[in-house]
């Protein structure tokens, strides 16, 4: 991997009426011209927006990660309840067989404790002595099966406590790490709105300008993807630069699929179905609580363009990128998929051809379209891969 630029140093709220002596006082000596003022500010904006992505970068991954614990909660709890489900059936069939030897220790005291053989002899009627043999040989029998399945009852309850007992502690944990997760996350995003409220006035008009002009350029950039993916002309991984002598992006991030053979090709018809529905939401907004399609996040996105050809993907990024067969940068073709997870990122986009992707990038961001191989996503990149289909 190439060597990469430094992240983004966090720049320090300017005042305005700091500033404005500052041009004055300039002027009126002639030392600078006023154009480095200007200059300044763009640098200002560019160190203001690299560093609120940055902070929301990392509240994305929190984010990310507090979703991963709640979902390996929910998939905990799913077992507890089956696991409860078997408790109360082996106390069940434990409470019918200690019924059952209940009925036969009556039986036993009605018949006044006389041993069965003695009873046996004190009968007078042959044909009564024969049928009292047989119905004592099926209570001893009876008792036996009884004894046995009582037996079997108490083994089962006792491993389905124990297993029980075992998911109990590990829901404790997993809550615990569930709290922690959403207490990183919570702090991060308050880093990210203590810094913008910090900003003066001037500079958040400015970063929001250049949002909105941002938001415009990626739509056009959408619309020409769209476009070009409907004529056949997204370009194939070979034209996209995936390798590092190429454009900076890594040669295979250490990932190929478990046969070692280039994962077998997407339809172009149901690549253009996925690729198109992701393009259409460039432009919304990025929300920690998404709602589609009205906002999204990173793995709601990939998953509901892909659900468009009824392929299901879990919405959750780590969880998603074990769903999918690896496969090499080199390979990648329109609708595959990039994970992102590396330095503490959980991130997942998608390739659209042409050396570009579309993703649910940050709360500051939004949906866009954007080069595969930026400097984050090197940084970050952890493997790619394809939706089995």
């Amino acid at each position: 991997m190439q060597h990469q630029r430094p992240g983004p140093r966090r720049p320090r709220p300017r005042k305005i009426w700091t500033a404005a002596i500052a041009v004055i006082a300039v002027a009126v000596t002639g030392l600078i011209a006023p154009s480095a003022t200007h200059a300044d500010l763009r640098q200002d904006i560019a160190d203001a927006e690299a560093w609120i992505q940055k902070l929301e970068m990392e509240a994305a991954a929190a984010h990310g990660r507090v979703e991963e614990a709640q979902y390996a909660l929910d998939l905990l709890r799913q077992k507890m309840t089956k696991t409860k489900d078997k408790v109360a059936r082996a106390n069940g069939r434990l409470t019918e067989t200690q019924d059952s030897i209940g009925r036969y220790a009556a039986t036993a005291y009605r018949s006044g404790g006389i041993d069965s053989s003695l009873q046996l002899l004190l009968v007078d009627d042959p044909q009564e002595f024969l049928d009292q043999a047989v119905i004592l040989d099926i209570i001893a029998s009876g008792q036996s099966a009884a004894l046995r399945r009582t037996q079997t009852a108490r083994v089962e309850l006792a491993q389905a406590s124990a297993e029980l007992a075992q998911q109990e502690a590990q829901e404790a944990q997993a809550l615990e790490w569930l709290e922690q997760q959403e207490e990183d996350f919570n702090n991060k995003v308050a880093a990210s709105q203590d810094y913008l409220a910090g900003l003066e006035q001037e500079l958040r008009e400015q970063i929001a300008a250049e949002k909105a002009r941002r938001e415009a350029e990626a739509k056009a950039a959408a619309e020409a993807a769209a476009a070009a993916l409907s004529a056949g002309a997204t370009g194939s991984s070979s034209s996209s630069g995936g390798t590092t002598s190429a454009n900076g992006g890594p040669n295979d991030g250490g990932a190929h699929n478990s046969g070692g053979a280039p994962a077998a090709s997407v339809g172009s018809d149901t690549q253009a179905i996925v690729v198109n529905y992701a393009l259409a939401q460039v432009g919304k907004p990025y929300s920690f609580a998404a709602q589609p399609p009205d906002s999204w996040d990173c793995t709601k996105l990939t998953s509901a363009a892909w659900a468009q050809v009824g392929v299901q993907l879990t919405p959750y990024s780590y969880t998603q990128a074990q769903e999918v067969q690896r496969i090499s940068p080199d390979e990648l073709q329109p609708a595959d998929l990039l994970f992102f997870f590396e330095n503490g990122a959980h991130h997942a986009s998608m390739y659209i051809g042409g050396g570009m992707i579309v993703e649910a990038s940050s709360p500051e961001v939004g949906v866009r379209v954007t080069d595969v191989w930026n400097s984050w996503n090197v940084e970050h990149f952890s493997w790619a891969g394809r939706p089995y289909t």
